[in-house]
């Protein structure tokens, strides 16, 4: 099916097709292929519109929330999964730390922990806002959506706000 026939469905898909459709073109926005890193940024921008359309009167909902009443709303309404928990968590736990050492604090092996927090954050962008900008293939940085970034020692820290919010719904850091 071509990208065109395939963005035309768009509206006619389940919430959870649009969502696994999406996490398949994020991953494809990364390839070492520029036509199919190409192909997912144009599918994600149309992806992206849709669901904007579709969610309109959230958005507005959510427009003038505060950060961390953003991120409760979010996870209210999409409950965090036992993998999403153990993401937050790892970070909540060890802040400062690299994308590897917060990975293999979760037992994964390389330097995954920030993609499928990254993931988390885009699932929930309806909620949680836009991404700040960055120079990854689609241009989003979803991860630093709830997490602070320093770019020098690429190392994450949960915002502080955000913090306050997971704190609210059980999450806490050790003390």
């Amino acid at each position: 099916m071509s990208l065109e026939k395939i963005i035309a469905s768009l509206p006619d898909r389940s919430a959870g097709e649009l969502k696994q459709m999406r996490l398949n073109a994020i991953e494809q926005s990364e390839s070492d292929d520029p036509k199919k890193a190409a192909e997912a940024q144009q599918f994600l921008a149309a992806l992206d519109e849709v669901e904007a359309d579709e969610h309109a009167e959230l958005i507005a909902e959510v427009k003038g929330l505060e950060p961390a009443e953003r991120v409760i709303k979010a996870f209210k309404a999409e409950p965090m999964t036992d993998t999403e928990e153990r993401l937050i968590q790892v970070l909540l736990d060890n802040p400062n730390s690299t994308s590897g050492e917060l990975t293999e604090r979760i037992s994964w092996k390389g330097m995954s922990w920030h993609l499928h927090f990254g993931t988390m954050c885009a699932n929930r962008g309806v909620y949680l806002g836009q991404p700040p900008k960055a120079t990854t293939p689609n241009g989003k940085f979803y991860t630093g959506i709830l997490a602070d970034f320093d770019n020098v020692a690429s190392r994450f820290t949960m915002k502080p706000d955000v913090a306050a919010a997971f704190a609210q719904v059980g999450l806490k850091g050790k003390s």
